[in-house]
């Protein structure tokens, strides 16, 4: 049941981005997207998401009231309203908001962050949805390697199974060809911000045993079963790309 509240809410969450990249006064023009959502509407990745996350310039922070009137407009076929006010932290903003829903009381977010500035430039990522009944649209989203970057650095901090099966899905599944030395720079430039400072061989595996202990549970709750590849694949998928771009 889980699963399809999830499904249920990144539909919803496609759906949404539709009517605003449809809107040139929207505020999703002035974000670039990257994350779940990115996933799930330019490569049909099979994780559900359930928030809209993106970045903007440093310190480029949005007007959470165009925001908020925004998501509502181009959310009036599932009500979308918020959820308690909007969080301005030094971060950037969250946006809780819920919607009508067919599974239970749909809740989502949208969190824009504004902490640090992009290495690359910013490209359009075409999201072809059309098999779930929704018109094709591009919008803004973080640079191929980048994505990869920012996720090399979340593998490295943190014990979220997610993060490791989107690492895999794209270093494998992404059809992305990716530059060694663009890569190396970005995730360079990423840990820079951490207690790490720069990549060094075997950091992704950090947090692998936590991983490992609750991969199946954690996701099964995101990814159709059948779709999850097992724990082993992943972590030699990933061991083979990283020797292949230089960094394992």
């Amino acid at each position: 049941m889980r699963r399809l509240q999830n499904e249920e809410v990144c539909f919803v969450l496609l759906a949404v981005l539709e009517r605003l990249a449809s809107e040139k006064s929207s505020f999703i023009h002035a974000v670039a997207l990257k994350g779940g959502i990115l996933m799930a509407g330019e490569l049909h990745s099979p994780r559900s998401s359930a928030d809209i996350d993106g970045t903007t310039a440093h310190m480029h922070r949005l007007d959470a009231n165009q925001v908020i009137a925004d998501l509502r407009h181009a959310g009036r076929a599932f009500n979308v309203r918020a959820d308690g006010e909007p969080e301005r932290t030094s971060g950037g903003l969250i946006v809780h908001f819920r919607f009508d829903s067919l599974t239970d009381a749909g809740t989502a977010k949208l969190e824009v962050s504004v902490r640090e500035d992009l290495v690359f430039a910013v490209r359009d990522a075409f999201f072809d949805v059309s098999a779930l009944g929704l018109a094709p649209f591009e919008v803004h989203a973080v640079a191929q390697v980048e994505l990869v970057a920012e996720k090399l650095r979340a593998v490295v901090q943190r014990a979220q199974p997610r993060d490791l099966f989107d690492l895999r899905f794209y270093l494998v599944e992404s059809g992305w060809h990716l530059d060694a030395g663009d890569l190396r720079k970005a995730v360079n430039a990423k840990l820079s911000l951490t207690r790490y400072r720069r990549w060094r061989s075997g950091l992704w595996r950090n947090n692998i045993d936590a991983i490992d202990a609750d991969w199946e549970k954690t996701l099964i709750s995101w990814i159709d079963p059948e779709r999850l590849p097992d724990f082993s694949t992943v972590l030699n998928d990933i061991a083979r790309r990283l020797r292949e771009l230089h960094l394992d």
